[in-house]
């Protein structure tokens, strides 16, 4: 029982569903060749797996490598070494020849469009005119200030489903505390990461653009204290049905409202957009923010990131600082 937990608790929630992902489709591959494979799985038969996943399944080089790690970890839950498929010389070989395969097949991929500073703007200015009521306008763009200034990955925000969240894993109230008399501090309490006692991420005023996080945020928490929303252990971004707000949902507003921006398989903008928002700002300006700073805001592993989250307040400020003078710098640029 203590194993169990503990072992569960050592990754985030969304990494255990890419790793049963790969279990599952790997048990696809069994029942298709009647076959049950004991551990440790012979090299050959994970060679035929990821032969299989190309061909049969049509996924792509990304998803097939996820697999394969995959696999590797449940090697090793299982007590077994996994020398054996990371030092096979022919999976390599297998995994090149199926994104070459895969690049000649489709010329076109689909890249999914970072969301600039001037392209928020532009969606803020949607969601205020459209229709719907004064908060599901507040929750939807609060979540995409947080997600855009803190370079979040949206579900460690957002809950999986409308009617189901975990409070050790998803955004509450709780999690969110005021920093100083003008900065917010959220904490993430199980970050893909892993790191242990969670991983926190300061807002800092942006003013002068209609855009600011931490006013986003506290109206946010104006309006639905207003509508008698006041369970402090309920995810933060929820509507007046008290339905929680969703990667899907948003995916789907965000669709909506920016699709004369995207190119249907070509370009999207989906809620990973929002987290190279600003180190990608940050990149087109070298003499003011070196690599390190652009990975340890966006909690990248590095070197940097372990420095980052010991910074105080004051040195956290100044980096932001930087990130104003860029995201100045850029707000006329077409969206």
């Amino acid at each position: 029982m203590g194993f169990s937990a503990l072992i569960n608790s050592s990754l985030a929630k969304s990494t255990w569903g890419k790793y049963k992902s790969g279990y599952n489709a790997f048990a696809c591959f069994e029942a298709s060749r009647c076959s049950c494979s004991t551990f440790p799985i012979p090299v050959e038969t994970i060679r035929s797996f990821v032969i299989w996943c190309h061909f049969t399944r049509n996924l792509a080089p990304s998803t097939i490598k996820a697999y394969i790690s995959s696999l590797k970890f449940i090697h090793h839950i299982q007590g077994f070494q996994s020398s054996h498929i990371t030092e096979d010389t022919l999976l390599p070989l297998l995994m090149k020849g199926s994104g070459n395969l895969t690049s000649q097949n489709n010329p076109r991929h689909n890249s999914r469009r970072v969301v600039t500073l001037p392209v928020l703007l532009t969606l803020g200015s949607r969601i205020a005119s459209s229709k719907w009521d004064p908060l599901q306008k507040q929750v939807i763009w609060s979540a995409c200030t947080t997600g855009f200034f803190g370079s979040f990955r949206m579900g460690e925000l957002l809950a999986p489903t409308e009617s189901n969240f975990s409070p050790t894993t998803h955004l509450t109230w709780n999690d969110v505390r005021a920093s100083s008399p003008t900065s917010i501090l959220i904490r993430i309490s199980q970050p893909k990461s892993g790191e242990p006692g969670g991983e926190y991420v300061d807002l800092f005023p942006f003013l002068g653009f209609h855009c600011c996080p931490v006013l986003a945020l506290k109206n946010l928490r104006e309006k639905q204290q207003a509508q008698g929303m006041t369970d402090d252990t309920l995810p933060v971004f929820r509507f007046t049905d008290r339905k929680y707000l969703t990667m899907h949902t948003l995916n789907q507003i965000l669709a909506s409202l920016l699709q004369d921006m995207c190119t249907t398989g070509i370009n999207t903008i989906s809620c990973h957009s929002f987290r190279a928002g600003i180190p990608s700002t940050l990149s087109l300006f070298p003499d003011l923010a070196t690599s390190d700073l652009i990975k340890g805001w966006g909690r990248w592993h590095s070197d940097c990131y372990q420095r980052y989250t010991r910074l105080k307040l004051p040195q956290k400020l100044n980096i932001f600082e930087k990130i104003t003078t860029a995201l100045h710098t850029v707000a006329d640029s077409p969206p």
